[in-house]
């Protein structure tokens, strides 16, 4: 099958107006939840718009890079994202600090500020072969384990 611009231009430019509106929504935090699984869904699917693009225009493309202005946006855009990275390290979200806070905590307190009943949540684990055994924070169960983080804290998290 022969990539064709009819088709990959009209999937590049709704999947970028919905990344980038679902970009916006994040940001500002509104409709928190519902627009991250998209937001990153639908960018995986960019990327490979993207890649169809590129590969359908690649002659065009070779103009920008002789004309040197791919260097200089090179940069900018990693410049700013080095500068993102570096401040997100420094200065890191409240959620981020609460959860890595939470992970390290004693198992009692952490499923106490999570309001999740032990027994419950160790039922859980042991149906799904995580063992709580020689475990002192939900980070050591993963890690005693050898599972997933998400797959641990969803089974504790888990509700009937």
């Amino acid at each position: 099958m022969k990539l064709n611009r009819n088709y990959v231009t009209p999937f590049i430019s709704l999947v970028f107006f919905v990344v980038g509106l679902s970009g916006l929504l994040m940001f500002f935090h509104l409709f928190d939840g519902y627009t991250e699984v998209v937001h990153e869904f639908l960018g995986v699917f960019f990327v490979v718009c993207t890649v169809f693009h590129i590969i359908i225009n690649w002659r065009g493309l070779r103009i920008h890079f002789k004309k040197g202005v791919f260097i200089p946006a090179l940069l900018g855009v990693l410049g700013i994202s080095v500068i993102l990275i570096i401040g997100e390290s420094m200065y890191p979200p409240v959620d981020t600090i609460i959860i890595n806070k939470i992970v390290k905590a004693p198992i009692d307190n952490a499923f106490k500020a999570l309001e999740v009943d032990y027994s419950e949540a160790v039922k859980r684990l042991e149906t799904n072969g995580i063992s709580i055994d020689g475990a002192t924070t939900i980070e050591s169960i993963w890690i005693n384990n050898n599972a997933y983080p998400e797959e641990v804290i969803d089974l504790i998290m888990e509700q009937k």
